[in-house]
């Protein structure tokens, strides 16, 4: 089968994430009518928003790796499609792990679900990449050397990087949130991927 079917309902499932992320989002409850209340308010959603922020940009990064594998892979089969429903089944999982850690920013556990959660979405799309590199029959053009190097590192860094979120939760939970605010920017920085660009 033509890859196109499962790229689209990728889009969609990642712009319905996405789009939830917001909705979860709690109003602010202003008590008065002064500067000072409605900052007070506004503190008290600061950790949603914040974490709201950090998800939608995950989500981001990971909508565009899932995008770029397509520009290799142009076919499908029954096993790249149930790796595919896996991805997209964690990352349908993002909303929810995003407002436990709202809720409860501070503490292991909503660390552990929220790591947790974005480390499965990394090593499932990875799982499905693998695969799709695997069988000649469903790629459409050939893969450099270079990208399949890249993208290992790509895939397998955030897990590792969530790894150690998730222990240092046990001790110190602030630096935990820091390694979720950092993590995301260091795949904003231009790699050697970016010359294989469409």
């Amino acid at each position: 089968m033509n890859s196109g079917r499962l790229e689209a309902l990728g889009d969609g499932i990642f712009s319905i994430a996405m789009t939830i992320l917001v909705l979860e989002l709690v109003l602010p409850e202003v008590k008065g009518h002064s500067w000072k209340d409605f900052t007070a308010a506004l503190h008290e959603t600061w950790y949603g928003l914040l974490c709201y922020a950090i998800s939608f940009i995950v989500l981001g990064i990971m909508w565009f790796g899932h995008r770029l594998m397509f520009e290799y892979i142009g076919r499908t089969d029954r096993y790249f499609i149930f790796l595919g429903v896996l991805f997209y089944m964690v990352v349908c999982l993002v909303p929810f792990s995003t407002r436990l850690l709202a809720k409860n920013t501070f503490e292991w556990y909503a660390i552990m679900i929220y790591g947790l959660n974005l480390s499965l979405c990394n090593l499932t799309l990875y799982c499905q990449w693998l695969y799709g590199i695997s069988k000649p029959h469903i790629l459409h053009r050939e893969i450099p050397a270079e990208i399949k190097r890249e993208a290992h590192i790509q895939f397998l860094l955030s897990p590792v990087v969530y790894a150690i979120a998730i222990a240092v939760s046990f001790y110190i939970p602030w630096i935990s949130i820091a390694i979720f605010i950092v993590t995301p920017i260091l795949y904003l920085i231009p790699s050697k991927l970016d010359k294989y660009l469409p």
